[in-house]
């Protein structure tokens, strides 16, 4: 058990006796997830001589009432409202600290009255929100986080996918930025001398240079991505791609970038204009509409999409021999896969 796990189950003990005054230690125990009574009585122990004013009622541990700062006085609508935030949160990029949402959670409804208590639980269980996995790099973006806010500097070894290769960084952190499912450190790169962006689950080894850098005055997360689709920077260029009637209203729903104008055609299709940095990324959201999206400009990137349908028909079509053996065996695995057989 490490100093920051019993920390952690310390400050959950002070959450849980907060919000329910009556637990025992058994109670505790149970909801911190430990095997033994003695374990929780040396976490009050140690409570107790941080001075925390936990202490046993005859029911249950309560901690004094004017310990902690008073509450704010939040109606039920922010207090649905910010429940709601940390749960869409934790479920998506928040996910590496989870915990400490679910505190803040509790923390929260702990200064509820008991009607409103029930009313945000009933409410709160109504909503579901989908639970994607992102990269798991909890503890590395914690200690990038205390680099950037503390100005210092990075030695990193880095895998870098469109090389295919590590190599060892000196980066000065600027920022964190979470896109497309995963975590990404901006920084300058000694190395290359710019700054760049590393996605945080590529990094293999990190630790501090014991050097210290100024951040740039005039740095900004929104002005580094400038006008990418999402993730990639690049030349800026005006797309025009026509969607078809079918996917049109699709389009129409949503707003896929800051720049993007909608035009509505007499049949019932539509023509999306914008203005992006580097065609790659909404080369691929293209892909995914099919034959109901056509690029009409630039011609390059038509071309491109050209390219790539004839590529598909290739890859769909009979095959040579050779092809046809690994095609034959991946075929079986698939069937073997949908048989539940593998």
């Amino acid at each position: 058990m490490s100093k920051h796990e019993r920390l952690a189950r310390m400050l959950k003990i002070i959450t849980l006796v907060k919000a329910n005054p009556n637990l025992n230690r058994s109670d505790l125990a149970r909801l911190c997830e430990v095997d033994s009574v003695r374990t929780i009585q040396r976490d009050i122990n140690s409570l107790a001589l941080a001075e925390i004013p936990i202490y046993w009622s005859g029911k249950g541990y309560e901690i004094m009432p004017n310990f902690f700062l008073p509450p704010m006085a939040l109606t039920i609508e922010e207090a649905f409202s910010l429940v709601l935030s940390a749960k869409v949160y934790a479920e998506g990029e928040g996910q590496f600290h989870r915990s400490t949402l679910e505190s803040a959670i509790s923390k929260i409804i702990a200064t509820l009255p008991q009607s409103a208590k029930e009313l945000l639980e009933t409410g709160s269980s109504k909503i579901s929100v989908e639970r994607r996995k992102v990269s798991d790099t909890g503890d590395l973006i914690g200690k990038i986080y205390q680099a950037i806010m503390e100005s210092k500097q990075l030695r990193i070894v880095y895998y870098s996918y469109s090389s295919n290769r590590v190599s060892e960084r000196i980066v000065d952190p600027y920022a964190l930025t979470f896109r497309r499912r995963s975590w990404y450190l901006i920084g300058y790169c000694h190395t290359k001398q710019k700054v760049l962006m590393f996605r945080t689950s590529r990094i293999k080894t990190m630790k501090y240079t014991g050097e210290s850098f100024k951040p740039p005055q005039n740095f900004s997360v929104d002005n580094y991505f400038g006008k990418s689709w999402q993730v990639m920077t690049g030349e800026e260029t005006k797309v025009i791609i026509r969607f078809y009637p079918e996917v049109a209203p699709l389009i129409k729903e949503v707003e896929w970038h800051p720049t993007q104008q909608i035009i509505d055609l007499p049949d019932g299709s539509i023509l999306f204009i914008a203005t992006v940095a580097g065609t790659k990324e909404i080369s691929l959201w293209i892909l995914s509409y099919g034959d109901k999206a056509e690029v009409l400009f630039p011609e390059n990137l038509r071309k491109e999409m050209i390219n790539t349908a004839r590529k598909m028909y290739r890859r769909y079509k009979p095959q040579t021999p050779e092809e046809s053996d690994v095609q034959k065996k991946a075929n079986e695995i698939a069937l073997s896969l949908v048989m539940g057989k593998v």
